[in-house]
């Protein structure tokens, strides 16, 4: 970080400095003069690779090729920065992951080789001609498979292709908890893979500075600081300072742009080498076929109810699919993220898991919206109406006798999350009502006169917000708990610019912390411009995900306000000889016994005697001390076309506890937009692979996104509980949605058709998946 704002070498480059401001997606900023990368990419999941031909070289256009052969020494893989213990103590796997493919692709679309040319087109054309020769082998892409005996090995030196094998809370206590119990219940639950598949593709801008032989990447990423350290410290071995990163906007993320890939890396080197620009934009196959995946686990879950109907344990046995590589979070979302949510908003008394890592030879998988917790809402769901329907009992009522009362708060699960606040049993309640819950059985009788078959599901949910889990990996230094900075900088216009450490990726961040500092120092909105995604302008920065922005950026805009007013306070002190503790800030003024000024009165005084940096400029990085917990209820309607297999979302019912909500209007966006997602899962996304290995579903023509027409008109309300964990009482909301919207619909669907369908239906619920479901039954019969 440069506290002289034109020391940066971002401000040697004009046409950033624009585009910047002009708030451009990255593949819309055109450097002049700028060259072009493309990737030529294994065009099957497992082979060696015997010759990369390198006549492209030849062409005038072409200005560099390199394969593995050519990168220069010294280059470190890209690390996976989970570390974790098997049940036996020892440490996991860990496979490299490599800029590019040598003596073996290990993955479809895995680099091979990389071309820049003098235009984006000469390069993609110089890539699609260089000619790869391969001796196929094996190919296993799915984690189940890939972890029984004689399986395809993606490495040799990993025996069964076990990267790890994790357990959480006392298999003891589970053996002795399903003694007990009057009833167990045991299913399968497929989590389907995902292809996260943001608006704007994956992209890298790497520009040489020479002035002050420093680069600059452009990329769109969730954050800008942990890119720069991933990238200059821990592959490329430079100094950070030698390295600035610059997000503008970002156009969708999802989890996929947290992490640090190939393509980036191997700009900058180019960059490095050419002494110039240059730039690379994904096309979507190559997202689809490389960015990290989300989802993909089997699990073997096992419910154990006493004769009334209390859950005495959960217990869950997954294989989690990791890919080929481990990506910079890859064990993370299957393990310390989700597991411990296995219990939810429920009082259940034991809670077990073990996590088993499976390397298969597809792209590497990481955190997609909600990391882990969607995959843990959705065993525990799906089991208790699996635990109903199987014992007896109304899946309503088996609920409301689980759910954590709220008289009982503070509380602290079995897996030891500590909740302050909701509330479970009121929002549950209050969605059955919305819902029309009594309602249902006539229309389920209206329906079947269509000759149509419809259900109704529910799914309670709880969030851990904050990025605690995380922290206690990566914040060392703050003792596990996670921080974020912000820079209150006043600048020569009367205009503050706030920069904060998050990134926004379409969340609406800017509006929010302006209001935040707004209302806080009694400014008008318009006066505050918020900028995020600089390396260059703040210390560090802890980047989004896990829905903490809010959280920890009002955390830190609030703490750079107080050093603000602090400092205000101070020049005026020495300004006046009256004590710094007797002026005060009451009514969005400073007191001066009958005297007030505006923050912004008092920084126009002190702007005339100061020189480049004002006195009133601030820069905090504050520590998060605890974290929060959104929650709520959903409730889903479907019918099924019985004679199509087609399922259609009807009703759709959410409840919700988020805290004091800054941004009403944002809040209502995140919820329609996990939803959305959450359908997609259920209903639509499907991640195919042909008999070789080879994904069958590489583009949007056979890869199906959820669309406006299948979203239901969603009816959302709001009962909220301040949190009492932060200064502005809010909780964290933009994964919740994400985690209720699967399990609610999957239950709908198992519902309408548990009478007629072959066992459990899966994940996504196509209309090929229930047509066959329901005529295996009837094959059967």
């Amino acid at each position: 970080m440069r506290n002289d704002p034109t020391s940066s070498p971002v401000d040697a480059l004009p046409w950033l400095r624009q585009a910047y401001e002009n708030g451009c997606f990255t593949a819309d900023i055109h450097p002049a003069g700028c060259l072009h990368a493309a990737f030529v990419r294994a065009a099957h999941p497992h082979a060696e690779i015997l010759d990369i031909s390198r006549d492209v070289r030849d062409d005038p256009d072409v200005l560099a090729f390199w394969t593995a052969n050519d990168l220069p020494a010294g280059i470190k893989p890209i690390p996976c920065i989970i570390p974790l213990d098997n049940r036996d103590g020892s440490p996991r796997a860990d496979p490299p992951r490599t800029l590019m493919a040598s003596a073996k692709c290990r993955y479809e679309g895995e680099i091979l080789a990389m071309v820049v040319a003098r235009s984006e087109l000469a390069a993609r054309r110089a890539a699609a001609r260089c000619r790869v020769s391969y001796r196929l082998l094996p190919a296993v892409t799915d984690a189940d498979e890939a972890a029984r005996e004689g399986a395809p090995l993606v490495w040799n030196d990993i025996p069964d292709n076990l990267c790890f094998d994790w357990e959480m809370g006392s298999s003891a206590a589970r053996d002795a908890a399903l003694r007990g119990a009057a009833h167990i219940v045991r299913r399968r639950l497929r989590n389907n893979a995902i292809i996260i598949s943001p608006m704007e593709t994956r992209n890298a801008i790497a520009a040489f500075v020479e002035k002050s032989d420093s680069f600059v990447l452009v990329s769109a990423t969730q954050g800008a600081h942990w890119t720069r350290d991933v990238i200059a410290c821990d592959v490329l071995g430079w100094p950070a300072s030698r390295l600035e990163v610059v997000t503008p906007r970002v156009g969708g993320s999802f989890g996929a742009k947290i992490f640090v890939y190939p393509e980036q890396v191997l700009v900058l080197l180019a960059a490095e080498h050419l002494q110039a620009t240059v730039k690379w934009s994904a096309t979507r196959t190559e997202g689809c076929l490389t960015d990290v995946r989300g989802r993909d686990n089997w699990t073997d879950a096992t419910m154990a109810l006493s004769a009334d109907g209390r859950i005495l344990a959960i217990a869950a046995d997954t294989i989690a699919n990791l890919g080929a590589q481990l990506s910079n979070y890859g064990p993370f979302s299957s393990t310390t993220c989700g597991a411990p949510l296995l219990c939810g908003p429920y009082a259940i008394e034991t809670v077990h898991a073990r996590v088993r890592g499976v390397l298969t030879h597809t792209a590497p998988l990481d955190s997609y919206r909600g990391a882990g917790r969607p995959e843990a809402h959705y065993v525990l769901e799906r089991m208790i109406d699996e635990a109903a329907r199987e014992t007896g009992m109304d899946p309503v009522a088996l609920r409301r006798r689980n759910l954590i009362d709220e008289t009982r708060l503070p509380y602290t699960t079995a897996t030891g999350i500590h909740i302050e606040s909701g509330m479970f049993r009121a929002n549950f309640q209050r969605a059955l009502e919305e819902a029309d819950h009594a309602g249902f059985a006539q229309r389920r009788e209206e329906s079947r006169a269509r000759g149509l078959r419809r259900g109704i599901g529910m799914a309670n949910f709880i969030e851990t917000n904050g990025g605690f889990a995380l922290a206690k990996i990566l914040e060392r230094n703050t003792g596990g708990l996670p921080r974020e900075t912000a820079r209150i900088t006043f600048l020569p216009d009367a205009a503050i610019r706030l920069d904060v450490g998050t990134q926004s990726s379409g969340q609406g961040h800017r509006r929010a912390y302006s209001r935040v500092l707004a209302d806080y120092l009694s400014l008008p909105a318009a006066a505050i411009q918020v900028a995020q995604g600089r390396s260059d302008r703040l210390r560090q920065g802890t980047g989004t995900g896990g829905s903490k922005s809010m959280l920890s950026g009002s955390t830190a805009i609030l703490d750079a306000a107080d050093e603000t007013l602090a400092k205000a306070r101070a020049w005026l002190a020495a300004r006046t000889g009256i004590s710094a503790d007797d002026i005060v800030w009451r009514m969005g003024r400073l007191w001066m016994g009958d005297i007030a000024l505006t923050l912004l009165d008092a920084a126009k005084m002190a702007r005339s005697e100061s020189g480049l940096q004002h006195p009133f400029d601030s820069h905090v990085t504050a520590t998060v001390q605890s974290g929060t917990h959104g929650n709520g209820c959903h409730i889903c309607e479907v019918e099924v076309d019985p004679a199509t297999g087609r399922t259609s979302v009807v009703r759709y019912t959410a409840v919700s506890d988020f805290g004091h909500l800054l941004s009403p209007e944002g809040v209502m966006g995140q919820q329609y937009g996990g939803i959305a997602q959450g359908l997609g899962q259920a209903l639509i996304e499907e991640c195919r692979y042909d008999d070789r290995g080879k994904l069958a579903s590489a583009d949007f023509s056979s890869y199906h996104l959820p669309q406006a027409a299948d979203m239901p008109d969603a009816r959302l309300i709001f009962q909220n509980t301040p949190s009492g964990t932060n200064r502005l009482g809010l909780k964290g909301c933009g994964e919740a949605a994400a985690s209720a919207a699967p399990p609610a619909i999957m239950n709908a669907v198992q519902h309408a058709l548990h009478q007629e369908s072959d066992g459990i239906i899966q994940m996504p619920a196509t209309p090929e998946h229930v047509w066959n479901a329901l005529h295996r039954r009837r094959a059967k019969q």
